[in-house]
């Protein structure tokens, strides 16, 4: 679910919960075995096509059906898990991931869900434990973004840094993840590169205006305001770059830089920190 640009920071830090496009999950019809299994792997390509037609409820119904029949029970969890996750059902969906994790504790997706449901659930340890075991096994650029986001969260700004440039160098056309990568270097105070990040997204065709909302909280953390205003903003009004960059003042006024972190969280919390389960076979 998209929301205003600020928090799309995909915590930006625009971050983001393991849930899959409707399309991806099609490849789970073959994840189940094919003995006494077979009824689970029906069940599962029941749900897949719920969620096709849009019928979220029935396909919940037939994920849980499937997590119950012999040899489903991991991958219908975890698909589970990502179906409450988009419904914003978050205890419902901890429960989920853990039921995976309970048959698989090495499960790279079930970590990838549990650990961010529980950093949108405010429990940033746990989170910061699961998200840290799942980016290794999952390895792709939605993982390490949504870890060093947890890591922002966690006021541990060198190891959040190095897992979103990891994330950036997997994913170096997406401006999302730059975008926090951006918003997380000006809230660390390192304006060259901060600038540097905003000149490229900011020049990019790809650029939309949640990009250049967040590109303007950057800039406004770092102090250059004019530039804000003269290059950046573009199509968004004037009243909302001046709110934009009044936000940005506040935050950089904030001595403690866990606190600056948690002052920016709301707007961080944005699209990757929601779930995307396709992002996690990405």
């Amino acid at each position: 679910m998209r929301t205003p640009a600020i928090v799309q920071i995909t915590i930006s830090v625009a971050m983001l919960a393991g849930c899959a496009k409707v399309s991806d999950l099609g490849a789970f019809r073959h994840a189940v075995a094919t003995d006494s299994g077979q009824r689970g792997e029906r069940l599962l390509q029941f749900a897949v096509e719920a969620e096709a037609r849009g019928d979220t409820t029935g396909a919940i119904a037939f994920y849980r059906q499937a997590a119950a029949a012999p040899g489903g029970a991991i991958p219908a969890n975890i698909r589970l898990g990502d179906a409450y996750a988009r419904t914003d059902n978050h205890k419902d969906a901890i429960e989920a991931y853990r039921a995976a994790l309970a048959r698989d504790p090495n499960s790279g997706e079930a970590l990838l869900g549990l650990g961010t449901m529980l950093i949108r659930t405010n429990d940033i340890d746990g989170g910061l434990a699961a998200l840290g075991r799942a980016a290794p096994m999952v390895q792709t650029a939605i993982a390490y973004n949504r870890l060093g986001l947890a890591q922002l969260f966690g006021g541990r700004m060198p190891e959040a840094l190095m897992s979103l440039e990891r994330a950036a160098a997997l994913a170096p056309d997406d401006l999302d993840i730059r975008t926090n990568l951006a918003l997380a270097t000006a809230l660390d105070g390192r304006g060259e590169r901060a600038i540097a990040l905003v000149q490229e997204i900011g020049g990019s065709p790809k650029a939309e205006a949640r990009h250049r909302r967040n590109l303007i909280l950057v800039l406004g953390l770092v102090g250059r305001t004019v530039d804000a205003r003269s290059t950046i903003a573009g199509e968004i009004h004037a009243s909302e770059v001046q709110a934009l960059l009044a936000r940005a003042g506040a935050i950089r006024s904030i001595k403690d830089l866990k606190a600056r972190a948690k002052a920016l969280g709301t707007d961080l919390l944005g699209s990757h920190l929601t779930a995307r389960s396709a992002d996690i076979r990405r």
